[in-house]
């Protein structure tokens, strides 16, 4: 690793230090005729402060060329007389530009002008593939299930994103990760609206520039802020009915004046949901199964705000505040049957019924003061964040085990859990475009995480009294702390770009148990993650380029609060979820080679290659018949990818995209003292269509499919979703009404089988996934919509930033 290291620093050198080069931007100006637009005036903005660079005439065959520096934003002005004057922004990355431009003449009577917008749906920038999540959004009821329907992403039932990785990936929202258990953070998905994301950014491989504790990637949640035109807002209300009924109902108001701009947003949420477990557990010792039958429902009740300010100091000075709130009250009440038969007689030997009541009370509230301060027009800047999470969940559980087989005196339980978390960031990030076209990067971050945890139970057998429930009574304490720092540079020469990132983070873990005993825990360490991206044109198809681009990166996880929490959380009496102070990070390396196509991407492969793997695993006491779920580090694994995206760009009536996926793993370890090693591939495919079937009327069609495969050592079953919906625009186009089906087969669930140690156990888990809902949204005075450009797109029918 240090001979990496030391290699590592003479060839950021040589990048800093390498030729410049400047990139071609060819614009065509052309009529509806097809004629070419000779005489048109050309003129070429910075983005970042509108300050005008340069000017050119179109020539006879309609062309004007400009040099322009890489990874730079620009703003183009087309005019002509007698036509319609264009304006078109431009991100210029590291290759040549062609750019097309229509005209179109000037109307003596133009009553209104009606253009429609399509953002690209699929599209790739560097390391990152970004989704829009508008039509996602039309058929789903929260943020949760927009994240479901994301291209390429698959979550399990327990709430984990798995992208190219058996790891599962880490959950940002608006850059910012998300320190909560998978439960909390599926929870608090849930209990944001579906119209509140704007877009979702799934990083594979990211930079240098992000947290390295991300092996599985990264997928960032940006939500919604306020619009920069005049005063807009809109109105949405919707119902969606499956076994149960779920309703929402909310608004948006945003306002620019001068130089400040603000937003507030406001959702209401009734929702309910079920889940129904089957499973049968073969207690091998004793040639014994137990057999258990489970139906929960989870009715609550949500309030979600969010607001922001953005104040324009001075033209190159901003300063930002946004707050984001929500408050969930919910319930979950499970009724369990549990039978155990002697085997291969299944004779009953036990039987007995419980059942298990929640009620939580959890409250989030996230804070962000962010300055961005533009340092010239080429684009360089520096930007500096404060960022202050809270969150809190109050747990109150009663249970009863009734014993009809031996009769027993019934078993009550009850207790309170209260679950307290502190997040603080510090982040400053500076990107400089010097001289020799070559940008720097450079940033450091400090993020502190404290938890409190404090569990208090009680039971009583009988008519007996109550009595403290010494097993599951808890309290502990946990501090993390990152620090972080990094630097990364672009260059282009001799038609490669090439990207070189180092970032060093040091780790402090400190936990600690008061109740039931005095236990104490720590992990420090120091670790740095080398990055290396490079770029190159592969050959033209179509008169565009196909771009190849290879991926170096290092990579940790580092266990969480929930995971090394080891008191144990009740479940239900034959199962308990425990969690493992001993756990240690896990490090991941992977190479990856892809290829885009006008920033669509269209194939990949790679390997990931992780050492100390942690996996959630289940134990087993042969003599109660109880299981204990917890983590373990067991071995490593290999895990080869590939994937592949076809589909026809938008313009006509009709468009599609599809993908394909395949993961084949090889994982060695020790299980229980003896030797844990298997080999398995699985499919997973994924589509999207779209018809316009009228002007006013859109189809859509969007699904996956998951082929057999190996998740946490379970086996799961095939299974996928097919999602449709029916967009109608009413109201002068100022309103949409939106008929949608989710998982209309009703094939999302899972059939599992686990086999590990003495555990044998297979069974299924239904969830209430196939509904019909119904969606009114009205806008009211939206911005221009921008003209429509041949890309991987979807209609655009709200406002978003």
């Amino acid at each position: 690793m240090k001979r990496k290291l030391i290699f590592l620093i003479p060839f950021l050198f040589f990048t800093i230090v390498a030729a410049a080069q400047q990139v071609s931007l060819q614009v065509n100006v052309s009529t509806a005729k097809g004629e070419p637009a000779a005489g048109a005036t050309l003129q070429l903005y910075t983005l970042t402060d509108s300050v005008l660079l340069t000017a050119q005439v179109a020539s006879l065959k309609g062309t004007a060329l400009f040099r322009v520096s890489p990874f730079t934003v620009y703003l183009l002005k087309v005019s002509a007389v007698g036509y319609e004057a264009i304006e078109t922004s431009i991100s210029v990355k590291d290759l040549p530009i062609q750019l097309p431009i229509l005209l179109v003449k000037k109307s003596a009577s133009l009553s209104g002008v009606e253009v429609i917008s399509r953002k690209q749906l699929l599209k790739q920038e560097d390391d990152k593939t970004i989704i829009d999540a508008t039509v996602l959004a039309n058929s789903s009821s929260n943020a949760y299930e927009v994240l479901e329907k994301t291209p390429g992403a698959v979550i399990d039932q327990d709430g984990n994103v798995y992208l190219s990785s058996t790891s599962p990936a880490t959950i940002f929202i608006n850059g910012r990760e998300m320190k909560l258990s998978s439960a909390d953070i599926a929870s608090l998905l849930k209990s944001l609206p579906a119209g509140s994301v704007s877009k979702i950014e799934i990083l594979r491989n990211p930079s240098a520039k992000y947290d390295a504790a991300s092996s599985g990637g990264i997928v960032n949640i940006v939500l919604k802020k306020g619009v920069k035109l005049g005063t807009s807002g809109s109105v949405n209300a919707a119902v969606f009915q499956g076994v149960y009924n779920t309703a929402t109902l909310g608004f948006n108001l945003n306002k620019s004046t001068g130089r400040v701009n603000s937003y507030f947003s406001y959702q209401y949420t009734k929702r309910n949901n079920y889940e129904a477990l089957t499973s049968n557990r073969l207690i091998k010792t004793d040639s014994s199964l137990l057999a258990q039958n489970s139906y929960t429902s989870y009715p609550s009740v949500n309030n979600y705000f969010g607001g922001g300010l953005d104040v324009a100091l001075t033209k190159k000075f901003d300063l930002a505040y946004d707050i984001r709130l929500t408050n969930t009250s919910s319930n979950s009440n499970a009724s369990n049957s549990n039978a155990i038969y002697q085997e291969p007689a299944m004779d009953v030997l036990n039987n007995s019924r419980s059942g298990v009541t929640n009620k939580t009370d959890a409250l989030f509230i996230g804070n962000t003061i962010t300055a961005k301060y533009k340092i010239d027009s080429a684009g360089s800047e520096w930007t500096a964040e404060l960022d202050y999470n809270y969150y809190k969940n109050n747990n109150t559980q009663a249970y009863n085990n009734n014993f009809i087989l031996p009769a027993s005196p019934v078993v009550n339980g009850s207790g309170e859990n209260k679950n307290g978390k502190n997040i603080y960031v510090a982040q400053t990030d500076l990107i400089l475009k010097l001289p020799s076209t070559i940008t720097l990067e450079t940033g450091v971050k400090l993020t502190a995480s404290n938890s409190n945890n404090s569990a208090d139970y009680f039971y009583s057998t009988g008519n007996g009294p109550a009595k403290p429930d010494l097993y599951q009574t808890n309290t502990f304490r946990y501090k993390e702390t990152v620090s972080a720092a990094y630097v990364q540079v672009a260059k282009m020469f001799f038609g490669f770009t090439l990207k070189p990132g180092l970032r060093l983070e040091t780790t402090d873990i400190n936990g600690r148990q008061l109740i039931p005993k005095d236990t104490v825990f720590s992990i420090k360490r120091t670790d740095l993650f080398p990055y290396v991206f490079l770029r190159h044109n592969l050959f033209k198809m179509f008169g565009r380029n196909l771009v190849g681009n290879a991926i170096y990166r290092r990579s940790i996880k580092r266990p969480y609060y929930e995971i090394l929490n080891p008191y144990p959380k009740y479940i239900d009496q034959y199962l308990f979820d425990v969690g493992n102070p001993k756990l240690q990070p896990q490090f991941t390396t992977n190479y990856e080679v892809n290829v885009t196509f006008m920033d669509f991407p269209v194939f990949a492969v790679g390997i990931n290659q992780t050492n100390d793997i942690f996996s959630n695993v289940t134990y087993q006491d042969d003599v109660t018949k109880i299981a204990y779920r917890t983590y373990d580090n067991l071995g490593k694994n290999k895990e080869t990818y590939m994937r592949v995206i076809a589909g026809m760009p938008p313009g006509g009536k009709y468009f599609f995209y599809m993908g394909a996926q395949y993961n084949y793993n090889e994982y060695n370890g020790i299980y229980q003292n003896k030797p844990l090693n298997y080999k398995r591939g699985s499919w997973l495919f994924f589509m999207y269509q779209e018809l316009k079937a009228t002007k006013t009327i859109t189809l859509n069609v969007q699904g996956f499919m998951r082929t057999k495969a190996v998740q946490n050592f379970y086996e799961l079953d095939n299974f996928g979703g097919l999602y449709f919906s029916i967009n109608k625009a009413v109201l002068n186009k100022k309103g949409n009404v939106i008929l949608s089906v989710n998982d209309l087969l009703q094939t999302n669930h899972t059939n599992f089988t686990l086999n590990q140690g003495n555990v044998h156990a297979s069974g299924s888990r239904v969830n209430d996934t196939r509904r019909l809902g119904l969606t009114f949204r009205y806008n009211l005075g939206l911005s221009k919509p921008k003209k429509e450009g041949n890309t991987f797109g979807a209609p655009v029918d709200s406002k978003d930033n």
